[in-house]
């Protein structure tokens, strides 16, 4: 019996280093397939949203993820979100970008579509394509965003489901409102008068005047532009059968003017000029109660909720309708059916790669980018994935969205969803709560959209970029009173007529007239 336990050790011990080269074989075959696919390379929007623990925007178990199931290998080039025309324009400049850049809709692809820097892509979805072929062909309202004067696609997009075509909003401390024995505001005055009782009331009881009326992260100026009637995009509003720039109507005057009044009285933090690009000292305002009234988009951010009712347990926002202003009552902005926007790189060779990865990313890989691994991350439950561990999902999924540039979640998801797909404890079905109600005041004052997108041309394109910064410059010195209004318009108008201003609003004009027919 002895010498038998001999001879079967001795030939396990023969045997093993046999398994050991076999597995080191299927290894080396498993990884030298990996190294055998095609590499793309394609921008990601770096929102300063990775932990630590989970590597960086290049290196993540995502982009592990994306490249052990994609057929093709992915290099991801973070740029900063709120820097991405700029960076973006740096790589191009420098022969340095991608094969693909991503944003988000067509004025991110007219940005670079007259510097002939991308590539049509007609014929590459055409004839390399199958599924995202079959997707545009559902969706033909896609179209017109993805498509260039000269008649060709240039971009790659996908239809938004309900909850991303509401975009901005606003909301306000509805705890504050009732404290100050206030109804929620509607109009100026009543704005006003809740800014100023935030500023001198010591609504969060700390003794201290570290209290704002108003925060805002990126879109801020934007939303309270659109409260004075900058409803249009790019400033182009029609009035009168004609293409106006809104900067040279009374609203713009008002607009100025109120914000000047924010800064003046001190219901803004004086230092919300530097704030850029991330927003940070607001966030934190908003994350630690110091804000009556935050401007961004409508959802706030689950992570940002949560973090202000940990803070703040009786604190409550609630979402804030648009006011009624000199200018009469307008919707908050909310997007075109599009949703990201993907264009090659007119240098690219990899079109066949590309198309690969968008047929995978949207008939396969955006529901996993999207709502993470089944069983980790959620459950389904009627077929809606139900987030299990919200705290799990801070640190593991809170950056990954802006990986599934393409996506079919608009074909599924409804409004039934939002109660459903959130976590079941209290603290998530009270933001879904908070949802919905948002959803419904921003749905209740349709955005006016004059065009379904603005003119671009290398003239327009120029203007703007080049002008951008010194007209940014001048309105802050009208905000911060360093000079008056007349004088502040009078340096915009000669600074703008100085770059052919009264050029650009006639090509505006002369492209509305020619495309109106277009429109319905």
């Amino acid at each position: 019996m002895k010498k038998k336990l001999v001879v079967f050790a001795s030939v396990c011990l023969m045997i093993l280093p046999l398994l050991s080269l076999y597995a080191a074989g299927r290894q080396a075959q498993g990884q030298a397939a990996a190294s055998a696919k095609p590499q793309i390379s394609i921008t990601i929007l770096d929102r300063s949203q990775v932990p630590a623990a989970e590597g960086t925007y290049e290196d993540n178990r995502w982009t592990r993820w994306i490249n052990e199931n994609a057929p093709v290998n992915v290099k991801w080039v973070p740029i900063v979100r709120f820097e991405s025309v700029q960076r973006t324009n740096a790589l191009f400049a420098a022969d340095t970008a991608p094969d693909l850049v991503v944003e988000y809709n067509k004025p991110w692809m007219d940005n670079f579509y007259p510097q002939g820097v991308i590539q049509p892509l007609d014929d590459i979805i055409n004839n390399q394509s199958v599924e995202y072929k079959a997707y545009l062909q559902k969706h033909p309202e896609l179209l017109p965003y993805m498509t260039e004067d000269d008649g060709k696609i240039y971009g790659v997009s996908s239809a938004r489901a309900f909850n991303s075509v509401i975009n901005w909003g606003a909301y306000i401390r509805k705890d504050w409102c009732d404290k100050f024995g206030m109804k929620i505001p509607t109009t100026t005055a009543e704005i006003l008068e809740f800014c100023r009782r935030v500023r001198d009331e010591d609504p969060d009881g700390n003794g201290r005047k570290d209290t704002y009326g108003f925060s805002w992260h990126a879109a801020g100026l934007g939303i309270l532009q659109l409260q004075f009637g900058n409803h249009a995009i790019n400033s182009l509003k029609i009035e009168n059968g004609k293409a106006v720039d809104w900067t040279t109507t009374q609203g713009y005057r008002d607009y100025l003017t109120f914000v000047s009044l924010l800064y003046r009285e001190g219901y803004i933090d004086p230092e919300f000029i530097t704030d850029k690009p991330q927003y940070q000292r607001a966030l934190q305002q908003l994350v630690t109660g110091k804000v009556g009234i935050f401007l961004w988009n409508y959802w706030m951010g689950e992570n940002y909720w949560r973090e202000f009712k940990n803070n703040v347990p009786s604190g409550e926002y609630v979402a804030l309708e648009p006011w009624t202003t000199s200018q009469g009552r307008y919707g908050y902005f909310t997007e075109p059916p599009s949703y990201y926007m993907a264009c090659m790189n007119a240098a690219s060779k990899n079109g066949g790669d590309i198309m690969k990865f968008c047929d995978w990313l949207i008939s396969k890989g955006w529901f996993t980018l999207v709502y993470g691994t089944e069983g980790r991350h959620y459950r389904l439950v009627n077929n809606i994935p139900q987030t299990i561990d919200p705290d799990l999902n801070k640190v593991e999924k809170v950056y990954t969205p802006d990986y599934a540039f393409l996506r079919d979640d608009a074909a599924i998801m409804t409004p039934d969803w939002l109660p459903v797909m959130a976590a079941q404890d209290a603290l998530s079905q009270e933001y879904v709560r908070y949802q919905i109600n948002a959803v419904n005041k921003i749905l209740a004052f349709p955005f006016r959209r004059d065009t379904p997108y603005a003119p671009t041309s290398e003239t327009l394109v120029r203007f703007g970029n080049e002008t951008r910064d010194q007209i940014e410059s001048i309105e802050t010195n009208i905000i911060m009173g360093n000079i008056s209004l007349d004088d502040g318009l009078k340096q915009l108008n000669d600074y703008k007529n100085s770059f052919g201003w009264q050029n650009i609003i006639a090509e505006r004009d002369t492209w509305y007239q020619k495309n109106k027919g277009l429109w319905k």
